[in-house]
Formats: C-alpha cells, structure tokens, sequence
C-alpha cells in the first residue's frame, strides 16, 4: 500500500514536471523573429534569408510589412521565432558594398518637393532596382486588370444586347438591358481605375529608370553569394538578378 501511494506521488510529480518545461518550451517559442543591431535597437521581423552579407526580412513594425534588409556589419544578434538565438562575430564584415551610398547623386541644396520624387534621388542604386521592380509589377498587373475589366463589360453589353433583341417578351428586354448597362458600368468603372493605376506605377518606374540611366547605373544586377538557412542548417549558392 506504500509502495503504491509512492508510485502515485512519483507520477504526480513528474506529470507536473511535463507542464512546467512544456510550458518554459513554449515561452521561449516567440512569435517572430527579432534582429538586435548593434546599436541596442531591435527590429520586429519575419526573416525571408540570411547569407553572410545581409538579411532580407519584412518589418512587422510598419503597417504593410514592407520588405527591407541589414547588412550583417549593423546586425549583433538575431532571436529566431523558433527559440534559436544567432550571434554575428565582431569580426564579420558586409559583403560586397552597394555601387554607391544613399544620397551620392541628390543635390541637397535643391531637393525635389514631390515625396516619391526626393525618395528617388535619395535612394542608392540597389534599392532603386528594387522600386523599379515593385513598380513595374504593378504596373503590369494594372495593364492586365484594365483588358480583363474592359473585355467583361464588351462581353456583358454586346451579350445584353443579344438578349435583349432575340424576341418580344418583356422579360428578355428587362434582363437584356440590365446586363447591358450594369456590365458595361461595373467592368468600365473597374478597367478605367485598374488603367489609372496602370498609368501612375508606369510613370513612377520610368522616373526610377530615368534616375538609373543618369547615374550610368545598370537596370539589372547580377550577384552570386553564398547563404546559409539556420532553420534546416543548410547552405547554398544563391544568384540574385535584379532588374
């Protein structure tokens, strides 16, 4: 009878031990991940790759999350989300420097009044590859909406049209003309905003373009660097294009 209220005692115990470093386990999973530079400042992040030059990451700080990187120089501790904490040596140095700094090409002295157009001048090369390409996405993706738009509203008033016309029933006029006209103002609304958008991140690439070709800057960037993955502890040989 001892023996067995020991055994109970003993399970007890160590059931309660389970929890306690379940739980201990489950603090130290955190809900993102956290780049600590240098600086004692902290970056709220959710890390998309790590090489040994930079970090890209999102920042879960702004209100789109908006993609940026750090190079390794700035960076003095990184908390994975998984509870797996990274130290970067002293001794590290960033890979391969941009072609130029931010601000080299901007005549400070005469700024442009425009916020995307003092954004521009401000930015160094690398990260005007990477407006042109974010801009020229979407303006690609506005061209498309405008054809899909515009087509579905010509599809809708020449099929109302039809419906309209194939006979003298009252009900075929009614549904016929509604089509007509609520395709052709929900598709035209539609493809007219879409080509508007179109219109301004076209504009927006080519004025990053145009800053490029001033600065005799390529459109596109060829690096190959190597990256390690300390989720899986696994490396590669990454080539990076940017245009």
């Amino acid at each position: 009878m001892q023996l067995q209220m020991m055994y109970r005692k003993f399970a007890l115990f160590f059931g309660f031990s389970l929890l306690f470093l379940g739980s201990l386990n489950a603090q130290n999973v955190r809900k993102n991940d956290v780049i600590l530079k240098r600086d004692s400042s902290r970056i709220q992040a959710m890390i998309t790759q790590m090489t040994n030059e930079k970090i890209n990451y999102r920042d879960l700080g702004t209100a789109d999350s908006a993609k940026s990187y750090i190079y390794m120089d700035q960076v003095a501790k990184v908390y994975l989300k998984s509870g797996k904490i990274l130290t970067v040596r002293d001794s590290v140095l960033a890979g391969p420097t941009p072609p130029d700094s931010v601000g080299q090409y901007a005549d400070m002295a005469s700024l442009p009044q425009g916020e995307f157009e003092k954004s521009v001048v401000m930015a160094n090369s690398d990260q005007l590859r990477d407006k042109f390409r974010y801009y020229n996405d979407k303006a690609i993706d506005g061209k498309r909406g405008a054809i899909i738009f515009t087509s579905f509203g010509a599809a809708s008033l020449i099929s109302g049209l039809i419906i309209a016309n194939s006979g003298s029933e009252l009900d075929n006029k009614k549904i016929g003309n509604s089509l007509a006209i609520a395709g052709t103002v929900v598709g035209g609304g539609l493809g007219l905003l879409t080509f508007k958008n179109h219109k301004k991140n076209s504009r927006k690439a080519k004025v990053v373009q145009t800053e490029l070709e001033r600065r005799n800057q390529p459109l596109t960037s060829i690096k190959l660097s190597p990256s390690y993955n300390p989720f899986n502890n696994s490396g590669m040989l990454a080539l990076r294009i940017s245009f």
